[in-house]
């Protein structure tokens, strides 16, 4: 059974493999023993691919290597931080009797807020050479720990803090919204917290606190995905529309190069050669500058 806790945990989980797509081989609710043990995400990246896009920051980091990854929305107890430590130790076990084994990956809790009997008594220490809220355990363990609330107010976290809660998720929301459409940090989020306000209840008698106020901190960001969305719908129809047109006046001369020219044009240049297909005489003048 897997052990999603809280929707928003679920968020970072599809937040996280979104970020990663592409990138290697992503995994979520990994079984790791017959006692129904999963882990949350398991990354084992590609050792041909490119390094990190920049815009990821921190979480790039973070997946520089294999990794797995356990998400607490709230903060978890020192006995479920204790309980990640077990179920990694399993999980490490498994893998070492595949044939042949897998790179040990490195487990990353990420925790909305600071755990304090856990670090505590798991002797977790900061990491030199990150940002704080970064943590280490036992290297034995192979389990880092961060705590979203403790991360640099920065573009390099953003990513990570909209993974925490309360006046940290509200911030980090703030700092996406007033990103311009074409951020890529933009585009990876904003379609993951639509689907996670639609689990929301209809019901505002049935919501939680916290449901209430996140649904009132995206209801701006989410009303502008739409119109993107129904937007870009649009310009599809409209891009599929003056290729139709194309073909019908130019037959195999619109070849792959015109194909990818229209999918690479802006709203606008759609617009002026869709009047132009009417009466130009050759592919060169339509696209004429």
């Amino acid at each position: 059974m897997s052990q999603i806790r809280t929707p928003f945990d679920q968020l970072g989980k599809q937040m996280i493999r979104a970020a990663l797509a592409g990138r290697g081989a992503v995994e979520t609710d990994v079984e790791v023993s017959v006692d129904t043990r999963r882990i949350d995400l398991w990354f084992m990246p590609e050792p041909t691919r490119e390094p990190a896009p920049a815009y990821l920051g921190l979480l790039g980091r973070l997946t520089a290597g294999p990794s797995t990854f356990e998400l607490f929305h709230c903060t978890p107890s020192g006995d479920e931080l204790a309980d990640c430590l077990i179920k990694h130790g399993q999980f490490r076990h498994y893998l070492s009797l595949r044939k042949p084994p897998p790179p040990i990956p490195t487990q990353w809790v990420i925790s909305s807020g600071h755990p304090e009997k856990g670090i505590r008594r798991l002797w977790f220490r900061p990491m030199s050479d990150w940002p704080s809220g970064v943590y280490e355990g036992p290297p034995l363990l192979w389990t880092r720990l961060v705590v979203v609330s403790e991360l640099p107010v920065s573009r390099s976290t953003l990513l990570l803090r909209l993974l925490g809660a309360g006046p940290v998720l509200k911030q980090a929301l703030a700092e996406l919204k007033a990103l311009q459409a074409e951020e890529p940090e933009r585009m990876l989020a904003l379609p993951i917290l639509a689907r996670l306000r639609l689990e929301v209840p209809i019901d505002p008698s049935k919501r939680t606190t916290e449901d209430q106020e996140f649904v009132m901190e995206t209801q701006d960001i989410y009303e502008s995905w739409r119109r993107e969305a129904i937007q870009e719908g649009f310009m599809q129809g409209e891009r599929a529309a003056l290729l139709r047109q194309l073909r019908h006046r130019f037959g195999d001369r619109v070849d792959t190069t015109v194909e990818q020219r229209v999918a690479a044009a802006s709203g606008e240049q759609i617009e002026t050669w869709t009047v132009r297909v009417l009466t130009a005489a050759s592919l060169s003048e339509l696209f004429a500058s």
